[in-house]
């Protein structure tokens, strides 16, 4: 039921309802320390997205958030909500995330690639 101790694993399942649910162990724990640092539940957006629905959403085709049995999602689309930007990116530097993007208003993009890049 649960893929760590604050997320389910259908809060990370592909929105298109195929249930596709692939997710990078190392993403995966870095999203629980990025929870434990905001100290309070975070909304995710998008998650994982089947090879379909990434291309129905005008995903790129080797976009974090596309999801297989081979390569599992590393990204995370992550509400602002209540929180404050600023802190929920300096969380989630803290958790280890070199990749944040930050050019939308209702959301930050998260993801574990191996060097840093910032959008």
């Amino acid at each position: 039921m649960y893929a760590s101790k604050n997320f389910k694993w259908s809060e990370l399942q592909c929105k298109c309802g195929c249930k596709t649910v692939y997710v990078s162990t190392l993403a995966l724990i870095k999203l629980q320390r990025l929870r434990n640092l905001v100290g309070a539940p975070i909304k995710l957006n998008s998650v994982c997205r089947c090879p379909l629905h990434n291309a129905r959403v005008g995903g790129v085709p080797k976009s974090k958030h596309r999801s297989t049995p081979i390569t599992p999602t590393t990204a995370f689309d992550i509400a602002i909500g209540n929180h404050s930007k600023t802190f929920l990116i300096d969380c989630a530097r803290k958790a280890g995330f070199k990749a944040i993007g930050v050019n939308y208003k209702t959301f930050i993009h998260v993801d574990d690639r191996t060097r840093y890049a910032r959008w």
